[in-house]
């Protein structure tokens, strides 16, 4: 092998190297498990498209619960969640026998998206939006 093949093979495989540690590290911190205490707050739900009729719930990390407001959830779930539980990639919303109703998948910090029917997406925001 020529120096110059050797040096480009070289450089390319430095190439490759610094690819994947820079790809796992930022995997690595998107899919951080927050803290109870993290997701704690004022949330507002809606259905993508429809922000007028926007819901607005408290997370409370004691427990895992909701505020009273958290009865307007069950026109889009079917039922009123109970409890909430934190995974890498967003969190779940429980039901009363403790069975997931759906997963809230994390878009970008403070914005949480579930399809909940074929062409219906409920949004999850931080604050009041």
């Amino acid at each position: 092998m020529s120096h110059l093949a050797y040096r480009l093979f070289r450089a390319v495989g430095c190439i490759a190297a610094l690819l994947t540690f820079t790809t796992e590290s930022a995997m690595a911190n998107s899919l951080l498990l927050m803290s109870p205490a993290q997701l704690a707050g004022s949330w507002t739900f809606y259905l993508q498209g429809d922000a007028k009729e926007a819901c607005k719930v408290q997370l409370i990390a004691e427990h895992k619960t909701f505020s009273a407001q958290v009865k307007c959830l069950k026109t889009w779930l079917g039922e009123v969640p109970k409890s909430w539980s934190p995974t890498p990639d967003g969190l779940f919303l429980m039901g009363e026998d403790g069975t997931a109703l759906v997963h809230m998948n994390r878009i970008e910090p403070g914005h949480y998206e579930a399809k909940i029917k074929p062409e219906t997406v409920l949004v999850m925001v931080r604050g009041n939006h």
